[in-house]
């Protein structure tokens, strides 16, 4: 009768970040930005066991040849990842790799630790720690477009209020950050945010009152709140309000039916802005596929707005790490 041996491995995440290449965050060596999430916590081993490891890109934008490195401490265990890599993952995506852990005659007995990294073409190899509080704020002093406000919007969901600060700061004003700050006010999820963001509806201008009613939306602010702005004359305005409605909670046939439209508008932000509430609410493929066409064009500015929609509704669907 064959000798069984089982071996509890208890799954170390070692997220494997770089100083170099493009992404706009690179510095951040947070795990909220690239998430691996292995399907099983502890794994019983029968000399070999096989289960998957999920990994989302959580950046706004592309990466590419992602790989997921695994390496079990003690020896006598063997580990074989599949794929070796994905060519390209966008904003938001997720996709998972194939593990076989298998153990060598003779490995001893108890439990081991399976640590977990990724690498990627713009994500380096260098291991790193996560970033303290004080480091995700110095960084949001320096950088380029968005990855301040990424900082910053990480320092929220870690309940700092100097990330708040921050990008209320940045909402205020009228440079490239603004509309960033202002989506990532609404994407944080702190509700003590909304007076400053309905002060914000004040400001006439429609780009402005588009992306501030979207983040009342995400915060699920009031039906009140959005009702002056659904019949405005400025397609972005409106169409944002309507989105933002359905974003708060509303998922009549009626609500639903006058987003819809906004999917085919000649106006790329409307198609992201109608898209984002279909999809993070209704799951709407439709509404993703219009994202994702969005996200494709050359131009930085729609590429951000169409990543802030893509992350958002993805996390919405994986579960937070334990």
């Amino acid at each position: 009768m064959r000798k069984v041996h089982r071996w509890g491995l208890a799954v170390v995440l070692v997220a494997c970040f770089g100083a170099s290449g493009h992404l706009c965050n690179n510095i951040y060596r947070t795990p909220d930005r690239i998430i691996v999430k292995p399907e099983k916590q502890q794994v019983s081993l029968d000399r070999a066991d096989k289960f998957r490891v999920f990994v989302q890109n959580n950046y706004h934008t592309y990466i590419h040849r992602l790989r997921l490195t695994a390496d079990v401490e003690g020896g006598g265990v063997n580990v074989t990842v599949t794929p070796k890599e994905f060519r390209e993952l966008k904003a938001g995506e997720r996709v998972s790799f194939d593990l076989e852990v298998t153990a060598e005659a003779g490995a001893a007995k108890g439990p081991r630790a399976l640590k977990l990294g990724v690498t990627s073409q713009e994500v380096g190899f260098i291991p790193l720690q996560q970033a303290t509080n004080d480091e995700l704020f110095e960084a949001t002093k320096y950088g380029n477009y968005c990855g301040p406000v990424m900082s910053a919007e990480t320092l929220v969901k870690r309940k700092d209020e100097r990330g708040m600060v921050k990008l209320q700061g940045w909402a205020r004003g009228s440079g490239d950050y603004e509309s960033r700050a202002t989506r990532a006010i609404g994407k944080a999820g702190d509700p003590s945010a909304i007076a400053f963001l309905r002060g914000q509806l004040a400001n006439p201008n429609g780009w402005k009152r588009g992306n501030t009613l979207l983040a009342l939306g995400l915060l699920k602010d009031v039906p009140e709140t959005f009702a002056p702005y659904v019949d405005n004359r400025d397609d972005f305005v409106r169409y944002s309000a309507l989105a933002a409605l359905v974003l708060a909670g509303d998922k009549s046939d009626a609500a639903v039916a006058k987003v819809k439209p906004g999917l085919t508008h000649d106006d790329v932000y409307v198609r992201i802005a109608c898209g984002w509430a279909l999809a993070a609410i209704l799951r709407d493929k439709a509404a993703v596929d219009v994202i994702d066409a969005a996200f494709k064009q050359n131009s930085p500015q729609i590429r951000v707005m169409a990543g802030d929609a893509l992350v958002d509704i993805a996390e919405r669907q994986l579960p937070p790490l334990k």
